[in-house]
């Protein structure tokens, strides 16, 4: 009677270590796969990273280009209304 409760608790042992040993088996298959996703995540990121420097390349010139001419605008209604602030600046220090 005694080697059969012995058995019965080597065989509920054996059972638990294969029960950890498949949950375990089966952690390291959800590991796997979400490195392998996590790496084409970041490959796909790279990519888009990439085609957003590309796009923001393309628009650069007409953001300067349209800043260039908004300071040229700028400069020539500068130009154009100094005149015609200069005489009411003598007539002020005059009075």
């Amino acid at each position: 009677m005694s080697g059969e409760p012995e058995t019965v608790a080597t065989r509920l042992w054996r059972d638990r270590v294969q029960a950890r040993e498949q949950e375990r088996n089966e952690a390291l298959a959800r590991a796997r796969i979400a490195e392998e996703k996590v790496a084409l995540l970041n490959a796909e990121n790279e990519r888009l990273a990439g085609e957003v420097a590309r796009l923001r390349a393309l628009l650069a010139p007409d953001e300067s280009r349209a800043r260039a001419e908004t300071e040229e605008q700028m400069e020539a209604l500068r130009l154009a209304l100094l005149p015609m602030l200069t005489p009411l600046g003598r007539e002020r220090t005059r009075a």
